[in-house]
């Protein structure tokens, strides 16, 4: 009797001793798991990023500021008429879907204001000196979408007349304009600005004067040393609207004669332009012929400054294959055409042709990022 109670007291307290190490296991289990679900410093999630965009807010899109550059010599009258009867063609995607835009007009003799210390030359022009006794004026020196008769003030400010100094310094006149103290309210804080050059003479900005007429005019060597370098003006476009090498917040487009044959239509004095080009090449404009279709001409311009106006900078760098993009809660394809694209040097989002959104659009760009987020 007393063997038997000596094996069962032997079996309870092994059995004893396997539950208490089960109970062991499973306590040490519990804790790994508790541990391994409580968050650390260490602990990371891999969620989609999502930036949103009002467009009526300073983010891009931006406001448009438009500054065209007319040559106001004496063979520019009909040019001049072709780019006001076509206007429609110009400003109508910007009212369709409702931009926040400015207009401004200015001549290509408007560098003299340096010349003479006298900013009212280098003004926006409102209108035009038909003669020394006549004037016209339209009464707004700046249109925007809110101007009355639109079309009809742009006719009024775009037709300069043919009295301007038969120097044409286009390039010289652009930053004088820009940069008069009169036209503060023209170039506004994080704007897109377009350029438009109209002129059938090359540009000869320089220095020199000779009785406010240059002396190198005559010699039609747009190559010579003492002119200022194209490249130059890129410099002072640069730095006036704080671009940077991958992101650029202007263009420059040129109606302009392009060869010997549109010189010979236009007029005896036109000459075949190499500098106008060259910084429309330069900063992404459009290049044009004043011997072309002034409509499809117009509209180009037009289509080019929207697509370059509607970039959107991420704040994450995204992986490319994740990126949806949506406007008003539709998807928009990846199309370099008439869709978005994106560009990973500069990590933007752009939208081009029928997919630029308008003004009141809500955009929505969701990606997965590069980065885990901690």
């Amino acid at each position: 009797m007393k063997g038997r109670e000596a094996r069962v007291k032997t079996y309870l307290q092994k059995n004893i001793q396997i539950k208490g190490m089960i109970t062991y296991i499973v306590l040490l289990i519990l804790a790994g798991l508790l541990s391994s679900c409580q968050k650390s410093n260490d602990s990371f999630s891999l969620l989609s990023e999502q930036s949103t965009f009002k467009q009526s807010t300073a983010i891009v899109p931006r406001k448009i500021d438009i500054l065209w550059v007319i040559d106001n010599s004496g063979s520019m009258n009909s040019s001049q008429a072709n780019i006001a009867s076509n206007f429609r063609s110009f400003i109508q995607k910007f009212q369709q879907k409702n931009y926040d835009f400015q207009i401004g007009v200015t001549s290509s003799d408007a560098y003299l204001a340096y010349h003479y210390n006298d900013n009212n030359r280098s003004k926006l022009r409102d209108g035009a000196k038909i003669s020394s006794s006549v004037t016209t004026s339209s009464g707004f020196r700046i249109i925007d979408k809110n101007t009355p008769s639109i079309e009809s003030t742009f006719l009024t400010n775009i037709t300069q007349g043919t009295l301007g100094n038969g120097d044409e310094r286009v390039f010289m006149s652009m930053q004088h304009t820009l940069q008069n103290p009169l036209n503060a309210a023209f170039k506004r804080q994080g704007s897109y600005l377009a350029v438009i050059i109209v002129s059938d003479e090359e540009d000869f900005s320089h220095a020199d004067y000779q009785n406010g007429i240059s002396s190198y005019y005559f010699t039609e060597n747009a190559s010579d040393p003492k002119m200022y370098s194209v490249q130059s003006y890129v410099d002072f476009l640069n730095t006036f609207t704080n671009s940077t090498a991958l992101i650029r917040n202007y263009s420059v487009s040129s109606i302009y004669t392009n060869n010997a044959a549109c010189r010979t239509q236009l007029a005896s004095t036109a000459k075949v332009s190499l500098r106008n080009p060259q910084l429309s090449d330069l900063t992404g404009g459009v290049k044009a012929s004043l011997c072309g279709n002034f409509a499809d001409s117009l509209q180009l311009i037009s289509d080019t400054v929207l697509d370059l106006a509607s970039v959107f900078q991420l704040d994450r760098e995204p992986i490319p294959e994740s990126i949806v993009v949506s406007v008003n809660n539709s998807i928009v394809p990846q199309h370099a055409i008439n869709g978005w694209t994106y560009e990973a040097a500069a990590n933007t989002v752009s939208f081009h042709g029928s997919a630029v959104p308008p003004a009141d659009a809500n955009i929505s760009i969701t990606f997965d990022p590069v980065t885990v987020k901690q």
